[in-house]
């Protein structure tokens, strides 16, 4: 059964994805290159830097090509492509791109120009996180007032209205700016 056609495009979309047991494989150990590891690191089972091209890419689940060729990149791409890996070029679009992104304890903030302006992305990224020092622990106010009210305000439209008045009142975030959690969490609760 056919649940969507579209005729757009751009078919990308945002997506999190659990990595911990895929393999990836940078080629390329310039600064992209090695920016592009960082990114990984932490996040998946093995991640190799390597130089050159290795010869056998079946062994991976997603394979970057941040070597200074183009034609390099587009080489190892279209091997990547022919054998059903996900793949990135520096110098090229693949099939899934790196947004410029931040990665906190209560959440994950990811931002994409799809590839046209890098840098603009990781300017509203550094924007957002400057802006709003605060956001983490707002994250886990939000979080303990979802599970109250779940308890106590049996229509989800309404829970969903008094947790945004909770984010656009100005006193919790003064508070939690001032690292009073306790003081942000009641004054919160008076939007119940």
């Amino acid at each position: 059964m056919l649940i969507s056609k579209s005729n757009q495009t751009n078919y990308m979309i945002p997506l999190m994805l659990d990595l911990s047991t895929s393999r990836i494989l940078v080629i390329g150990t310039g600064a992209v290159g090695q920016r592009k590891a960082e990114y990984f690191a932490g996040h998946c089972k093995e991640l190799v830097l390597s130089d050159t091209a290795l010869e056998n890419l079946s062994d991976f689940d997603i394979i970057i090509a941040a070597t200074a060729s183009a034609e390099e990149n587009e080489r190892i791409c279209s091997a990547a492509a022919s054998q059903n890996k996900l793949y990135n070029s520096a110098t090229g679009i693949g099939n899934f791109l790196i947004p410029a992104a931040v990665f906190e304890e209560n959440y994950t903030l990811a931002v994409s120009t799809n590839g046209k302006a890098p840098a603009a992305a990781a300017y509203l990224r550094d924007k957002i996180e400057t802006d709003l020092p605060s956001f983490s622990k707002m994250v886990e106010l939000q979080e303990i007032l979802r599970a109250e009210l779940k308890n106590s305000v049996h229509e989800q439209k309404r829970r969903a209205e008094i947790l945004r008045a909770v984010l656009r009142d100005d006193s919790v975030w003064k508070a939690l700016d001032s690292d009073d959690f306790d003081a942000a969490l009641n004054l919160a609760r008076r939007n119940i």
